[in-house]
C-alpha cells in the first residue's frame, strides 16, 4: 500500500451475514455487529497498520479496548454483503480513537456506526505502553486525511434518552 491509498475512511474487506448471525427477529443480532466490526478492525490493524495479530505475536504487545459504542440504522439480513469504512478520529502516544461505518454493498445504505478507544498494552508487564513511532505516523496520516464532513454525528456522543 502506498501513502496515497492510506486515508480515512479506509474501506475494509467485504463480509457476508451468515445464517448463524440471525436472531429471532430475522435479522443480524447485535452481537454479530460487534463481531463484524471487530473483524474489520482486525483486518485494518493487521493489513494496513501492521499492528494486528502477527504484530502481537512477534512483539508481545497489542490493542486493548477501553470503550466501545454502537448505533444501528438499518437491519442486515442473511446473505447480505456489507463492508466497513474505518477512520482514525484521534490518538495520543498510547491510545487511538477509531470509528467505522457499516454499509450494505449494493445500496450503500448505512447499517451501523461504531467507535472505540483502544490502548496499546505490553502483554508481559500487563501495562499500557506507547505505540511504535511508525504506527503513530500512520495514525497521524489517517487522522489528517479525515475531513470533518466524513465524521458521523454519533461519534463522541454520550448515551442518553432525548427529551
Amino acid at each position: 500500500m502506498t501513502k496515497e491509498t492510506l486515508s480515512s475512511p479506509y474501506r475494509t474487506k467485504n463480509q457476508t451475514v451468515l445464517s448463524e448471525w440471525i436472531d429471532y427477529n430475522g435479522h443480524m443480532n447485535v452481537a454479530y455487529y460487534t463481531l463484524a466490526f471487530d473483524k474489520a478492525l482486525d483486518f485494518f490493524f493487521e493489513d494496513v497498520l501492521n499492528i494486528g495479530p502477527s504484530f502481537v505475536e512477534k512483539n508481545n504487545e497489542g490493542p486493548f479496548a477501553l470503550k466501545a459504542s454502537y448505533n444501528y440504522f438499518s437491519e442486515l439480513l442473511e446473505g447480505e454483503n456489507f463492508f466497513v469504512d474505518i477512520s482514525i478520529f484521534d490518538f495520543d502516544l498510547k491510545r487511538v480513537h477509531v470509528f467505522g461505518e457499516m454499509r450494505k454493498n449494493k445500496s450503500l445504505e448505512l447499517s451501523a456506526v461504531f467507535e472505540t478507544v483502544l490502548m496499546n498494552m505490553d502483554l508481559s508487564a500487563r501495562k499500557v505502553k506507547p505505540y511504535p513511532e511508525r504506527v503513530l505516523e500512520l495514525f497521524k496520516l489517517f487522522k489528517l486525511s479525515l475531513s470533518l464532513d466524513k465524521i458521523p454525528m454519533e461519534i463522541g456522543n454520550k448515551i442518553t434518552l432525548k427529551k
